[in-house]
């Protein structure tokens, strides 16, 4: 009934809300005007920008609560990019000038240079030793530009962070590049800053399209395309005979800084007052290049400051509201969420206070439709939400937070406020490019986002528990886990399903005497209650997913000694009916209950992954069920293994899924370092749900004090997870 009541309210507060999506994209027009000269981070036209907002906020009442006024001081490195020129030479066509924004865009913050300089390709530039990759290799690149082609290869190691622009540019200068050139798509990125302590006056860093990488390649024997899929499965250094002839002037602009543009709407209850909800988007964008063509960033992000522009003004119209909101319009994200970083830092109102942040980043183009993020953050609250949202005729995408990010919402997450973020579903055709321009703004994009986000913000505005998170990154942490119940619950003969915060198994009859027509009936009745339910029951990988889109799922699982001599038709009868797990029997009677080569082979072939014991025969059977074998085992039984049978696990191909049943000890979790980015999964799926947050919080404190990352633990905690079952 309560959810009745919820869905019935949010149906008609959407009908009734005064969010005027005409307003929104005027002002997001406005903002992308030529004006403000594409609003780049210290400077003028990005000033001017700073100063339209603020006297906005003035305009329709909202407080000033920065460091002076509105405005919140931002310091940054800012440059000024003043000419450019380049052309490929050595090519059978000649000397080949290339076109700025179509051929190429230096980075905000590349270097000065008059060069000209033979050019080597170093594939993704990735270099790591303990993973097994390094796309340098033996090659000569001192004095030389670098090509390297953004993407990561296919490997049970995470490269996330290994590929990133910083990781990169550090790898090409340690072994003297003189400048880098970066390939991500057949048109060049605008902007792609460069970290202040990678700034180098006179190292020129750009990037490329594809008329510019076709030609590096030339007389190498490889296409882009193909050596974008060799490059998946190895490093393939190249060396050409091309050189690149760079001529571009870059200067640095002393004592710049941005400015958050900061206000606040304030709540009205004598307690609740003091908790904040804030809602932001970024004001910056890519400014002028050196031909003084103006990259508006309409899209990216007039839409956003735009529509919560006119999410102050209708809220501010709707008001009063228990808690308070405070609206925030950040600088230098598009220098590396700069702004969003510093306010996280040295908030201008208590940071514990913050009851969620509320994102908004490319909202304006798309197919009319809005995505949101997060709102398995707000506990209890954001889940009830989500369901209601879920069962509207034309629900938004809903998506659990998985960790990083690259907009300012991602700085919240990490100091510990709930974020989360909204944008326009669908296509953004012109990101960092030239054309991004008002006249392309989806009027129904800003409709949509700006009706869903109002509702959202005047509820948690309104809610009457505490939800204040005391900026707590464990718990931020915790609800982004996720965990998997492999004891589950067993199947009855009505095919009901137990489901809650964590993916169960669902275990089919274990006798070997009943019939694969019974086993097949009970799938049947399981995927028919699912279905009235909204359950995921396709399998394990799609139960990750539905994970991932704040839905239930369940793996349907059975013994090994249930399919005990039953034929491949049975097995792949069983598999299309969804049997996702195979739990092959432990100790002494394994060899009892075996399944047959051929029967592994099938059940290989159709998908299903084997759950092994941590045993004496757990290696024969991982190196027989290979990518399909996932080792069951707790974390504490593991530490205990022989060091040399756990790091031939942690070096296969099977996933290693440990549960963590008690606070680890520091010994027990240096034993999976090694692999911390490869194929294990920390699981939960024991503990009490009361007590899950506690046993998470419980073991990333301990995760942190051995010197794991964050991107250590996302990995532990789910992105190995899904790695894996992605193949």
């Amino acid at each position: 009934m309560t959810k009745l009541l919820l869905l019935v309210s949010i149906s008609c507060a959407l009908q009734a809300f005064a969010f005027d999506a005409d307003r929104a994209i005027e002002l997001a027009r406005t903002l992308a005007g030529d004006r403000f000269e594409g609003r780049k981070s210290g400077h003028t036209g990005g000033k001017l920008a700073e100063e339209f907002v603020a006297d906005y906020c003035r305009e329709i009442g909202l407080d000033p609560i920065g460091k002076d006024g509105y405005f919140q001081d931002v310091p940054l490195l800012v440059t000024e990019q003043q000419s450019a020129s380049f052309a490929i030479l050595g090519s059978q066509l000649g000397r080949v000038p290339m076109t700025e924004g179509l051929d190429f865009a230096f980075n905000t913050h590349s270097g000065s240079a008059y060069f000209t300089r033979d050019i080597v390709v170093a594939g993704f530039g990735i270099v790591n030793a303990e993973k097994g990759r390094d796309d340098f290799g033996d090659l000569d690149v001192q004095n030389k530009i670098v090509v390297i082609v953004r993407g990561v290869p296919t490997s049970a190691y995470s490269f996330e962070d290994e590929n990133t622009r910083t990781h990169t540019l550090k790898n090409a200068r340690e072994r003297g590049a003189a400048g880098v050139m970066w390939y991500a798509g057949s048109m060049p990125l605008a902007g792609a800053a460069i970290k202040e302590e990678l700034y180098d006056p006179e190292m020129p860093l750009l990037y490329i399209g594809d008329r510019v990488l076709q030609l590096a390649l030339e007389n190498t024997g490889y296409s882009i395309e193909s050596y974008k899929n060799a490059l998946k499965s190895k490093a393939i250094p190249l060396t050409t005979d091309k050189q690149a002839a760079i001529n571009v002037k870059v200067r640095q602009l002393k004592d710049r800084t941005g400015r958050n543009v900061c206000a606040m709407l304030y709540g009205t209850d004598a307690v609740l007052r003091n908790e904040i909800v804030v809602v932001g988007a970024h004001l910056d964008h890519c400014g002028l290049n050196s031909g003084k063509l103006p990259y508006n960033g309409a899209d990216d992000n007039a839409s956003g400051s735009g529509l919560i522009g006119e999410l102050a003004r209708s809220l501010k119209e709707r008001g009063p509201f228990k808690r308070s909101i405070m609206f925030v319009w950040f600088t230098a994200e598009e220098d590396g969420l700069l702004g969003s970083k510093h306010f996280c830092e040295q908030p201008t109102v208590p940071f514990g206070n913050i009851v969620a942040m509320l994102n908004f980043d490319m909202v304006g183009q798309g197919d009319g439709k809005a995505t949101v993020v997060g709102l398995d953050q707000l506990g209890e609250f954001g889940t009830a939400y989500a369901d209601s949202l879920a069962a509207l005729t034309d629900a938004p995408k809903i998506r659990a937070y998985q960790g990083g990010g690259s907009s300012d919402h991602a700085s919240f997450g990490e100091a510990g406020a709930p974020p989360i973020a909204f944008w326009s579903s669908g296509e953004h055709p012109f990101y960092h490019h030239f054309c991004d321009d008002g006249a392309w703004l989806n009027p129904e994009s800003f409709k949509t986002v700006g009706t869903y986000s109002e509702d959202l913000i005047s509820r948690l505005a309104n809610a009457q528990q505490s939800l204040a998170s005391r900026s707590d990154s464990l718990r931020v942490l915790s609800h982004i886990a996720v965990s998997l119940d492999v004891d589950g619950f067993y199947v009855d003969q009505t095919g009901t399903v137990s489901t809650d915060d964590v993916i169960k198994v669902a275990w089919l009859p274990f006798d070997v005497r009943t019939t694969t027509s019974d086993l097949i009936n009970r799938c049947a009745l399981v995927h028919d209650f699912c279905a009235g339910k909204k359950i995921s029951s396709g399998g394990l990988k799609q139960a990750v997913e539905a994970h991932g889109k704040m839905e239930k799922g369940i793996a349907l699982a059975i013994t090994e000694a249930a399919l005990y001599k039953r034929t491949s038709a049975d097995l792949i009868a069983l598999s299309r009916m969804g049997l996702s797990l195979v739990n092959l029997t432990p100790g002494a009677d394994a060899d009892k209950t075996a399944l047959t080569e051929q029967s592994v082979k099938t059940l290989k072939k159709a998908g299903v992954y084997a759950l092994l014991p941590l045993d004496y025969k757990t290696g024969a059977r991982v190196n027989a069920w290979e990518s399909n074998a996932i080792v069951t085992a707790s974390l504490e039984q593991f530490a205990a293994t022989p060091s040399g049978i756990r790091d031939s696990l942690l070096t296969s191909k099977a996933l290693v899924l440990l549960d963590v049943t008690n606070e680890p000890t520091t010994e027990q979790v240096q034993t999976i370092r090694a692999a911390r980015q490869r194929y294990v999964h920390l699981n939960f799926g024991e503990s009490f749900a009361q007590l899950r947050e506690s046993d998470h919080k419980a073991a990333f404190r301990k995760l942190y004090e051995s010197g794991f990352t964050h991107e250590d633990i996302l990995c532990l905690t789910g992105g190995n997870l899904r790695r894996f079952l992605n193949g």
